[in-house]
């Protein structure tokens, strides 16, 4: 579900749906929740939420004026899809050693 949404995702926006792989992979492992059903938390800062890591200290205010809801799948990706869009790749600009890597190890 999550692969193909960020598919549909990237076409609706014209961004590289590799790219958004790469860096949804570096930043989670492709993944909102853990084993118990819990919300990945960043383990350098316990703010970054989720299958892109969205900081709620600088984004949870705004992801919710566009109607995101950044703890839910959908609105975590949306709300990545509509930061790529706006500011490119900036925000991940920590994990940029692991996702701008040209092979396909990501």
């Amino acid at each position: 579900m999550i692969v193909e949404y960020i598919d549909k995702k990237a076409k609706e926006v014209s961004f590289d749906a590799s790219l958004a792989h790469k860096i949804a992979f570096c930043e989670s492992t492709l993944r909102q929740f853990d084993k118990e059903g819990q919300i990945i938390r960043g383990i350098h800062n316990q703010s970054d939420i989720g299958l892109f890591q969205i900081n709620e200290k600088y984004h949870l205010t705004k992801s919710r004026e566009l109607g995101y809801d950044i703890y839910t799948i959908e609105g975590n990706i949306d709300y990545a899809f509509y930061l790529l869009k706006k500011e490119g790749t900036r925000h991940w600009y920590w994990s940029k050693p692991c996702w701008s890597k040209e092979s396909s190890e990501v």
